[in-house]
């Protein structure tokens, strides 16, 4: 019987969706999850040693988890229902919720075929969206694109037993849906906090863009231009101590600017890089005024430390470590450790048609963007003989590299980098390493130029890292080596095979853009924050849209017919709307001319400092 239902159910899934059919099909297992029989006689689904149902009678748990839903049927709403164990609580759900409104989210591939095997034939109606296997964002972007409208609230509900068992999937998704709900009335309000420097600072920018598309207001406190002065605090004197003293004083001056500016801009949330200006006291003083901090450390937590410090006072740590990391951030302080890989931006880094004189410039047949590391040095000293360049600072002291050096080793900015990509036909990119002298055999994380590269549409050889199979699909989506010998015998091989590469760099940059942007990553980091803060809302109430005024107001008032041109443009400023007047022609109403009167009141106000 279960094997009839099974295929019963696909060949319906497969209708509307092969993909999901088969995936479903090679997730089903005889053997899982263990199945158990209610007193009431119906299959109880059995996980990780946790009764996903009522052992009891499951049916009626299920009719008194929908009367605590208390939900009533409402033709603008979408709900998502988090976790599908057997159906019971589906099959209660169904009787309020129009089959064509509800979407079912389930995390576990196994289980999702099991129901279907031991659930009647079209116990789901062909109307229900069902997302298996997903992450929390790929599922939050189906979600939206299964909405009947952009204006369609999402009611979340959670299958309890189904949260147990994956809290942290559940909890993301469930806080992504709430906090891009909150860019219909303006988004949160985010300080993002640049470093003085290096490479944390051009994804400082990348972090900003994605954080205003995804619709949120983010102002970015660019620490950059104290770089100067970095400099020369270190160039007055060479003693140590003193040079110690000198930056941290800075850091402090920074670090309280941080505090002054948060406060003033009311953020509901300050967000931090890797090496920036931030300190234990200033965490402390954001906490005490409401204000949720973050802190994305993108760097190596086995090599730069000062993490240690942070930890206990940051609220939301994210790192693009986990394992033995995620362990030894908990037992310095951090309770929730979050594993948040880089990224890349397609804005910036895709294919781009060159000049002539860029091609001659940044073209070639192999070359490699980066510093200049210890294990880089011995590494790319096999590769002279391969028509290799190398781009980047750091590279005092060259010796033989000297050759296949550009720009004498100056530091190399996000434009030309892109460029380098673009027009070399092999990038080499061997991750950095203070202490091997050559691959690391224990790489885990991924640097930004594995989603940069494959982003621009550009080939490259990686060497193979601990997580590189978790973001592509190795052999088919990215090439590895291991060795000195076998990174050679590949550059000589795709450089034979254009085709090859061409195919495989095609399929690394449509990876990128489905799964590895920025606006991806800060998807997941504010659904992290936004799923463990339940009460965290926009301290200002956020900005309406033309479509709430209209609906305020008493139908062909003044006020909603200035309105109806705003439709469809999202949260609005009164200088939104004073703007786009000042823009028209004609003479004004009465109400165009109030809005235009307040709007020069606010202007006034701020520039005086009372607003």
């Amino acid at each position: 019987m279960p094997s009839n239902n099974l295929e019963g159910n696909l060949k319906k899934i497969a209708a509307s969706d092969e993909r999901l059919a088969d995936l479903l099909r090679q997730s089903y297992d005889p053997g899982y999850p263990e199945i158990r029989t209610a007193k009431s006689g119906e299959a109880i689904p059995v996980v990780n040693k946790k009764c996903l149902h009522s052992t009891y009678n499951p049916i009626a748990e299920a009719q008194k988890w929908m009367e605590s839903c208390d939900l009533h049927a409402n033709d603008n709403k979408t709900y998502v229902l988090g976790g599908i164990g057997f159906g019971y609580h589906v099959d209660e759900l169904l009787k309020i919720i129009p089959p064509e409104r509800l979407i079912i989210v389930e995390k576990d591939p196994g289980l999702a075929a099991a129901v279907l095997a031991n659930r009647p034939v079209g116990f789901l109606p062909d109307k229900v969206r069902l997302l298996v296997g997903l992450s929390a964002v790929q599922s939050f972007e189906r979600i939206i694109r299964y909405c009947a409208s952009q204006n369609d609230e999402i009611f979340f509900l959670e299958h309890p037993a189904s949260s147990s068992l994956y809290p942290d999937f559940y909890i993301t998704l469930k806080g992504i849906v709430k906090a891009q709900w909150t860019t219909k009335r303006g988004g949160y309000k985010i300080l993002l906090v640049s470093p003085l420097y290096g490479g944390s600072l051009p994804i400082s920018y990348h972090v900003h863009d994605a954080l205003n598309k995804l619709g949120h207001r983010c102002e970015l406190l660019d620490n950059s231009v104290f770089y100067p002065g970095m400099q020369h605090l270190n160039d007055l004197t060479s003693n140590k101590n003193h040079q110690s003293r000198l930056d941290s004083g800075l850091t402090t001056l920074l670090a309280e600017s941080v505090t002054a500016r948060a406060l003033e801009i009311k953020a509901d949330l300050v967000l931090g890089m890797a090496q920036s200006p931030l300190t234990p006291e200033v965490l402390r003083e954001l906490k005490k005024a409401g204000i949720q901090t973050a802190f994305w450390f993108i760097e190596d937590l086995q090599i730069l430390e000062y993490w240690k410090a942070l930890v206990p006072f940051v609220e939301n740590f994210f790192a693009i470590q986990k394992g033995e990391y995620a362990e030894k951030l908990k037992e310095n302080g951090c309770p929730f450790p979050n594993y948040l890989p880089l990224a890349a931006n397609p804005d910036v880094h895709n294919p781009m048609q060159l000049t002539q004189e860029e091609e001659s410039e940044f073209g070639g047949n192999v070359s490699h963007v980066g510093a200049g590391y210890h294990n880089r040095r011995n590494f790319f000293a096999g590769l002279l003989d391969l028509d290799f360049k190398i781009w980047g600072n750091d590279w005092d002291n060259p010796g033989t590299l000297k050759t296949a050096l550009q720009r004498e080793g100056e530091r190399i900015n996000t434009e030309d980098s892109t460029r380098i990509f673009n027009t070399t036909k092999i990038n080499v990119n061997l991750h950095s390493s203070t202490y091997h002298d050559g691959i690391n055999p224990f790489g885990d994380y991924l640097n930004p130029r594995t989603f940069e590269i494959a982003a621009c549409g550009a080939f490259q050889l990686v060497d193979n890292r601990q997580y590189l199979s978790e973001s592509f699909e190795v052999g088919d989506e990215i090439i590895t080596f291991d060795s000195i010998q076998d990174c050679r015998e590949r550059i000589v091989h795709y450089l034979a095979n254009p085709h090859e590469r061409i195919e495989i760099a095609g399929r690394a940059r449509q990876r990128v853009l489905t799964m590895h942007t920025y606006e991806h990553r800060m998807l997941e980091l504010l659904g992290v924050i936004a799923g463990r803060n339940p009460h965290w809302t926009p301290q200002g109430g956020g900005l309406p849209t033309a479509e709430e005024i209209i609906v305020g107001e008493k139908p062909g008032s003044a006020l909603a017919g200035v309105m109806e041109r705003f439709k469809d443009r999202g949260p609005l400023t009164l200088e939104d709307i004073a703007s786009e007047i000042e823009k028209g022609e004609g003479e004004l109403s009465r109400t165009e001319g109030m809005i235009l009167l307040l709007n020069e009141f606010r202007r006034w106000g701020v520039e005086k400092g009372v607003l």
